[in-house]
This record gives structure tokens, sequence and C-alpha cells, in this order.
């Protein structure tokens, strides 16, 4: 499969090669957790579970965007599909 595609406007004209555009892939990684541990432990993952949590404003003291990591969000993902999007900064008390 060629990365150019061509293109012509006109019949008679060259053709102009144009790149395709490069897929954008998540930078969230998502890790796959067995469900006998799902079950087995408590488990934290969660911004909640997290002490860099602010829970007034609903969001990480570091500055990280923490909708994708919050208890909701995280169940929804391992039920879907078993995996759950992991923080790397993620502190317990």
């Amino acid at each position: 499969m060629s990365s150019h595609t061509k293109t012509a406007s006109e019949p008679g004209q060259k053709f102009v090669t144009k790149k395709t555009p490069k897929r954008l892939r998540t930078s969230i990684r998502h890790d796959s957790i067995a469900a006998a541990d799902y079950l087995k432990y408590k488990l934290p993952y969660a911004c909640e579970d997290c002490s860099h949590f602010n829970y007034v404003e609903s969001n990480c003291t570091l500055g990280y965007i923490s909708h994708h990591h919050q208890r909701e969000t995280q169940k929804k993902s391992y039920e879907l599909s078993g995996k759950m999007a992991l923080c790397r900064f993620l502190e317990i008390d």
C-alpha cells in the first residue's frame, strides 16, 4: 500500500502527488488486568485513590487531564475491554 495518492483536476494535466496523513494514535496506554486479580484485590487504579487528586475541583494537582483515569471512566473501560488506563504517577497515601 502506498502512502501517496495521485490526483488530477482536469484531463491532460499531470498527476499531483499528495501524502496520506499519519494515523493518529491515542497517547494513553491501556493495560490488561486479569479478571481474577480485579475481583480478588483492591487495586488502586483511579484518580480518587491518588494523593495528587484534588476532590474539590475534581482534577490532578500535577496538571494532568484526569478524566481518563477517574473511577467511572476506568470501570466502563474495564467492562468493555478488560483494560484500564493506569496512571504512571499514581501515589497512594
